[in-house]
C-alpha cells in the first residue's frame, strides 16, 4: 500500500519526507511517554523480539535536523525490510488525524495527549513465499521491541485501532496465530443514510484492517425504522458476533466465503453477497468491501 491510504501515514502529515517510504505493505506507530532512553532500550530489547529472524540487522541510525528532527535506519535480511522513524518530539499535530481515525478510549486519549516521542514502523518488503499473517506477526514483533523500550501506546491506522500499553502487556506476538486477528481489527457504524420523509434510516455498519491480511473488509447496511428498535438491536448484536468470528476464519484460510456462502450467527444467517459496486466514501478498504445481508 502507499502510505496516506486507507489511514496511512503520508510524508506531508508527519512533516518529515526524507526518511518516510512512498510506499509500505504495513505500517504501525508506536507512542511513548517519553524520547530519553528510548532509543537505546528498544535496540538492545530487539534481538530478544527476533529470535527466529537471526539475519535481520538494524542500519546505523541517521539522525536528521530537518524538517523536523528525528532519526531513522532500516532493518532487514533474509528478504526483510522495515523503515523505522523515531521522533523524539511525538507525533506531528498534522499526522494525528492519520494516525488516530477511529473512536478513541478515554485510557487511549490520555496516552496520547501525555505522548512525547513515537516511531512509525514500516514493512517495505517480504519474501515471496511469505503469507500476510506471518508479514503483520514479525511487524508486531518488531512494534514490541518498543513496548520493552516503555511504549504507551500502538496505534494501527488502517484497522482504525489503539491499544495501550495494559493490552500490549498481554500479549506476546510470538506465539499469536491468525485465530487472534480480532484483536488488531475494528468495527462498527460506519454511516447513517437518512431516508427523506419517513424517518427511515440506513445504517451501514463494516470492518477495518482485514487489507492488513491481504483480505477485504466486512460490511452490511441494515434498515433503522420508527418501532422496530428490538428487532435492529438483534440484528446489531448478531452482527458484531459476525465481525468478530468470520475475520479470523478468512485470515487463518486466505480468503473469503464464497458469495452465497452462509454464517449462522445465533438466530440470524448471514449472507455473503459480494463486493459493492457503488465507490461509497465511507466503504473504502485497500482489498474492497464484501457486503452480507
Amino acid at each position: 500500500m502507499s502510505p496516506g491510504s486507507n489511514g496511512g501515514i503520508a510524508p506531508e502529515a508527519v512533516g518529515m519526507p526524507g526518511p518516510i517510504p512512498a510506499g509500505a505493505i504495513l505500517h504501525c506507530v508506536a507512542l511513548m511517554d517519553e524520547a530519553e532512553g528510548r532509543l537505546s532500550r528498544f535496540v538492545d530489547a530487539l534481538p530478544d523480539r527476533l529470535l527466529g529472524h537471526p539475519d535481520l540487522q538494524l542500519s546505523s541510525w541517521t539522525a536528521l535536523d530537518a524538517p523536523r528532527p528525528c532519526s531513522w535506519c532500516d532493518l532487514e535480511g533474509g528478504g526483510w525490510s522495515f523503515r523505522l522513524v523515531f521522533d523524539p518530539q511525538g507525533l506531528a499535530a498534522s499526522a494525528v488525524p492519520a494516525v488516530v481515525a477511529g473512536a478513541v478510549s478515554p485510557e487511549c486519549q490520555d496516552a496520547l495527549d501525555e505522548h512525547h516521542a513515537c516511531c512509525l514502523i514500516f514493512l517495505m518488503a517480504a519474501p515471496l513465499d511469505s503469507v500476510p499473517w506471518s508479514r503483520f506477526g514479525l511487524m508486531m514483533q518488531v512494534a514490541w521491541g518498543w513496548v520493552d523500550a516503555g511504549a504507551t501506546l500502538l496505534a494501527l491506522p488502517e484497522a482504525q485501532l489503539l491499544l495501550p500499553r495494559r493490552i500490549l502487556m498481554g500479549i506476546e506476538p510470538a506465539t499469536l496465530t491468525p485465530e487472534h486477528g480480532y484483536m488488531f481489527l475494528s468495527n462498527g457504524l460506519a454511516h447513517v443514510e437518512e431516508k427523506k420523509g419517513d424517518g427511515d434510516r440506513k445504517l451501514w455498519l463494516r470492518t477495518w484492517g482485514l487489507g492488513q491480511f491481504w483480505l477485504p473488509d466486512l460490511a452490511v447496511s441494515l434498515p433503522s425504522r420508527l418501532g422496530e428498535e428490538e428487532a435492529l438491536e438483534a440484528d446489531l448484536e448478531s452482527l458484531r458476533l459476525l465481525f468478530e468470528t468470520l475475520p479470523p476464519a478468512m485470515i487463518k484460510e486466505g480468503g473469503v466465503l464464497p458469495v452465497g456462502g452462509t454464517v449462522q450467527v445465533g438466530a440470524r444467517t448471514w449472507t455473503a453477497v459480494g463486493e459493492s459496486a457503488v465507490d461509497y466514501p465511507f466503504l473504502r478498504s485497500r482489498c474492497g468491501v464484501q457486503l452480507f445481508v
